[in-house]
Order: C-alpha cells, then sequence, then structure tokens
C-alpha cells in the first residue's frame, strides 16, 4: 500500500513537469528510470536512493543547460542518462556469491526431445506452413511471416534463458543493432530491385554477437533482478540514444546516419540464384530457418556443450567447484543468443519493408519474454507460439474485434473495450505460470500424448482435417470456415471422442468406471487401496518395522 501511494504521488508530481498527457508506456519508462536512483540504495537504503534521485535529476538539468546548442544529440543524451547511471551502477557493485542449486516447491520441467522427434517436428512445421500458404490471404501470409520471424528472435530466449538460466530483456534491441549494419552494409541495388544480400545478413548477425559479448559483460557479475535491469537499461539505451539519431552525424571525418528520417527500408533478401522477394517464398525461407535453428538448438542441448550450459543454470557453484569455466560459457551463450536475436530482427525487418524505432520498442521485447515463458521457455515450440500468439493470434482477435464493432455498432463501445483489453492479454495470461511452471506447450503435449492409446479418436481428427483443407482448397468452405473447423478438430474432438472411446473400452473388457476422488465413500465404500493411496499422497505412508504388522487405518 506504501508502494503504490508514493508512486501515485510521483505521477501526480511530474506531470506537471512533462507538459503533455501522460500514456502508460511513459509511465513504465518513468518507473525503469526511477530503477536508477533505487539501485544507488541497492533496493535498501531511502537515504541514499535520495541521493542517487537528486545525482540523477540534476545532472540531467545540467545536460539542458550547460551543453552547446551544436551537440544536437542532448536531447536524447538527457534522455538516456538514467540507464547510463542504472548501468555504470550495477556495474561497481560488489559481486555476489556464486548460487548453489535451489529446491523449489514448483519447478519447471522441461521434456528433452530426441532429435529423431526434433526433425520430424521440423519437417510437420514445413509442410503444415506449405499447406497454409496455398488458402491463405495475402495479409494472412504476411501476418504468418512476421509471427514466424518473431518466433526466431524467441528462439534466442530459448537459448539463453531456457537452457542457460540468464536473462535478457533487450531482445529486440540486438533486432535493431542487426537491422541497422544489414541496412548500411547489406543492401544491394535501389527502388524495386533492391535486395537484401548474404554479406548484409552475416555481418548484422556478426556484429550483433559482438554487442552481445560487450552486454554479457555485466552478466559475469551479475545475477536475477540485477541482471534483468542491466539488459533493460540497455535496450533503453538503445532505443533513447541510438535509434533516435535521425540527422547526419561526423566522427573523425567521416559521415554517416544511423537511422535516416527515423525510417529505413529493408528489402527482401537474394541469396545467388534465389531471389526470395515474393510472400510465399519468403514465408517459406522463414518458416525453414525456424526449424533448422530450434532442431539446432536440440541438437546443442544434447551436446557437451549443452550439458555444462544446465549445469550452470542449475548450480554456478557447482560448475566452478568442478572446473568448468564459467565465464567462458556466459560469454558464448551470450553471443550466440544475440546472433539469432540479429537474424530475426533483419528478417522481421525485411517482411515490414518500413521499419521505424518503434518495432524495436523496450515494452514489445518485455512482452516476447512473457509470452515465451508463458509457452514454455524451455522448449523449441515455446518460441513458436511465442510469435504466433504475440502476432498472429493477437492481430487475428484485434481484427475480429473491430469488425463486430463495425458490423453492430450499438455495441461498438463494447468491442471496442475488448480491443483495449487485447492489448494487456499478454500480462494477464502470466497469472496461470502458478499453476504450469513448465508453459502451456507442455500442457498441450501432455494433453494429445493421451490419444496415443486412442488411434481411432486421433485418426479421426487428421481425416476431419484433411476433409476441411480439401473442402478449403475447392472453395466450398471459406478460411474462417476453416480456421473454426481446425479448432473443433483440435479441441472439442480429443475431449468428446476421448470420453466416448475410454467408456467404450471399459464396457467392452468389462472394467467399471473410476470413480471420481471426492465421490468415493458416497458412490461406494472404501478400500485399502483408497486408504494407502490417500496415505502416499498425504506423505502418511506407515513404517512397517520386522515383526510388525500394518496397523489399519479403517479399524
Amino acid at each position: 500500500a506504501g508502494g503504490a501511494f508514493l508512486a501515485a504521488l510521483a505521477g501526480i508530481l511530474i506531470q506537471p513537469m512533462i507538459g503533455s498527457a501522460m500514456s502508460a508506456s511513459q509511465l513504465t519508462l518513468l518507473v525503469i528510470d526511477a530503477f536508477a536512483a533505487a539501485m544507488f540504495g541497492r533496493l535498501r537504503s531511502l537515504p541514499r536512493t535520495f541521493v542517487g534521485a537528486l545525482v540523477i535529476g540534476l545532472t540531467t538539468t545540467y545536460v539542458v543547460g550547460y551543453f552547446p546548442a551544436s551537440w544536437t544529440w542532448s536531447s536524447a543524451f538527457r534522455q538516456s542518462l538514467p540507464m547510463i547511471f542504472l548501468f555504470i551502477v550495477l556495474i561497481i557493485l560488489p559481486q555476489d556469491r556464486l548460487r548453489g542449486t535451489t529446491i523449489l516447491r514448483t519447478r519447471e520441467r522441461f521434456r528433452l526431445p530426441s532429435l529423431r522427434t526434433a526433425w520430424i517436428a521440423g519437417l510437420i512445421l514445413v509442410v503444415v506452413v506449405f499447406a497454409l500458404r496455398v488458402i491463405m490471404a495475402p495479409t494472412a501470409v504476411n501476418t504468418l511471416t512476421l509471427a514466424m520471424t518473431m518466433a526466431i528472435i524467441a528462439l534466442s530466449l530459448v537459448l539463453l534463458t531456457g537452457l542457460a538460466g540468464e536473462i535478457n530483456l533487450a531482445v529486440m534491441s540486438f533486432g535493431a543493432i542487426a537491422t541497422v549494419i544489414a541496412f548500411h552494409f547489406g543492401v544491394s541495388g535501389s527502388g524495386q530491385g533492391a535486395r537484401m544480400t548474404l554479406w548484409g545478413i552475416v555481418i548484422g548477425c556478426v556484429v550483433t554477437a559482438i554487442v552481445g559479448a560487450i552486454i554479457a559483460l555485466p552478466a559475469l557479475r551479475l545475477r536475477g533482478l540485477y541482471l534483468a535491469l542491466a539488459t533493460m537499461a540497455f535496450g533503453v539505451f538503445v532505443s533513447r540514444m541510438v535509434l533516435s539519431q535521425i540527422t547526419e552525424r561526423e566522427i573523425f571525418g567521416l559521415s554517416f546516419t544511423i537511422f535516416p528520417t527515423g525510417q529505413i527500408n529493408i528489402p527482401k533478401p537474394s541469396v545467388g540464384p534465389f531471389d526470395f522477394n515474393s510472400k510465399d517464398t519468403f514465408l517459406m525461407l522463414v518458416t525453414v530457418l525456424f526449424a533448422l535453428l530450434a532442431i539446432a538448438l536440440v541438437f546443442v542441448r544434447h551436446s557437451g556443450y549443452g550439458r555444462r550450459l544446465a549445469a550452470m543454470k542449475d548450480s554456478p557453484a557447482a560448475c566452478a567447484t568442478l572446473g568448468m569455466s564459467v565465464v567462458r560459457l556466459k560469454l558464448s551463450v551470450f553471443m550466440l543468443s544475440a546472433a539469432i536475436a540479429g537474424l530475426g530482427g533483419i528478417l522481421m525487418s525485411a517482411q515490414a519493408g518500413n521499419v521505424t524505432a518503434d518495432r524495436f520498442d523496450i515494452l514489445l521485447s518485455l512482452s516476447l519474454m512473457m509470452i515465451t515463458v508463458v509457452g514454455g521457455i524451455g522448449y523449441m515450440s515455446g518460441a513458436l507460439f511465442a510469435g504466433i500468439f504475440l502476432v498472429a493470434f493477437i492481430e487475428m482477435l484485434n481484427g475480429a474485434l473491430k469488425k463486430f464493432a463495425v458490423d453492430y455498432s450499438a455495441l461498438e463501445a463494447i468491442f471496442m473495450f475488448f480491443v483495449s483489453a487485447v492489448t494487456v492479454l499478454p500480462a494477464t495470461i502470466g497469472i496461470t505460470m502458478g499453476k504450469s511452471p513448465s508453459g502451456a506447450v507442455n500442457d498441450i503435449v501432455e494433453g494429445f500424448s493421451r490419444l496415443k492409446d486412442a488411434k481411432p479418436v486421433m485418426y479421426s481428427m487428421i481425416g476431419l482435417e484433411v476433409i476441411a483443407y480439401a473442402l478449403t482448397v475447392t472453395g466450398v468452405l471459406t478460411n474462417w470456415h476453416f480456421a473454426i473447423a481446425t479448432i473443433v478438430v483440435l479441441f472439442v474432438v480429443p475431449a468428446l471422442g476421448g470420453k466416448i472411446y475410454e467408456k467404450y473400452m471399459l464396457k467392452k473388457f468389462g472394467v467399471p468406471p473410476p470413480v471420481p476422488a471426492e465421490l468415493i465413500g458416497i458412490e461406494r465404500p472404501y478400500t485399502d487401496d483408497d486408504l494407502a493411496d490417500m496415505d502416499r499422497v498425504l506423505g502418511l505412508d506407515a513404517v512397517v518395522l520386522p515383526g510388525k504388522e500394518r496397523v489399519d487405518a479403517s479399524a
């Protein structure tokens, strides 16, 4: 209550200084700035926090008053000062001790798929996308392509956080850096004939990997909240200081512009004789790249390097004790993760065409991290879930609600309210993590794994889906009808078919149907097996001593 009161008071007092309408994004970034002052006191000392706030506030004011007017970048520098202070404070903080393994009440458990399973899943994904491409509208193809590029960026989080246990809240900033580098060094041709070269993509990923190694330096000393704040400070610095440079600069006699006119045009790539300018071919390119990267990460997890990453995630202290180089592990995994994020950023920008700095906003990085965790940050399919949910699902839901608002004008206010609610859907969906820390993908896979024993239901699902697809290709069904039919096949048929099949098999073999645990003792009396199960669940298993008989709990 006290913290909420102080936050509300600060918002009221700072509004006259801003002098404009305050938005939710401004308030969020204001909280990030406040962390810079709070870290002066290491989140413990109020006097030192107060001093830190004074230092930051006075410094930003002096920048306005004393920097030469010819320094056109002073405004961006002033906005970036809190993040610069935060980064410096985090660097000079005393290093924490290496963390040993911890025991949690609920902890995620990520199953490790085999390479054979990864290849089969990747092939299925490519085939499914290829089939959908035939019936999708051009706008839907663009949306799915953008979702796949976002899924590639999310793969960098799977490697860094899911496998290595490190945190990066500025993943979109690495995509921005790779995009800017590729724009300046990798575009050939002009106008409609402009293409992104393979050299531009490679150099963009290499430079991003080098930047990732630099950002990994704080990770050598920081963990948890402090590392999250350090990466967030870097992301805000890139947005405010780097991407805001739209005018020409001159350093050492060289003139350059980082983000010309605030908007850059990134063409589709061309590699040798292969041109990926069309929507369909570019969709298949990013799909194949996602599948290959996911398979490569599964291979990495099976390798000795992946096992060392898993050990570092579980207990850095144990790794150091066994002689592993924790420094080398962290540097390498940050570089690989940054390179993957850079590749995804370049592909995302190529799909968008005209790119502005808003596309790499720090809030998008936070949303992507959150949805990847919800999907299952230890699974490659968790990255696919994040890309499709964050781009395709939310855009489809927004489009449907806006269409309903137009068609049913009397209910326009209600539908527009739900449109606003969709924007905060990624935040509210994280509430489900308490029930399923391994992510939504784990629950989905467990649900469908039961169909292996119900082959008639599984074959019925495949048959119904093939029929719906054939009817859509021939024009009998529309795309919306196909989408509804797919939802029914994937979620309704397994639930109903599974229950019907289970009752049929129980009746066939003469097995009585199971009684729910809460109805035991009502529909039928307790048995010794029931009492033993209750003891086991409650942790009250009796210890039978030699020569003694177990006491009957029902006596």
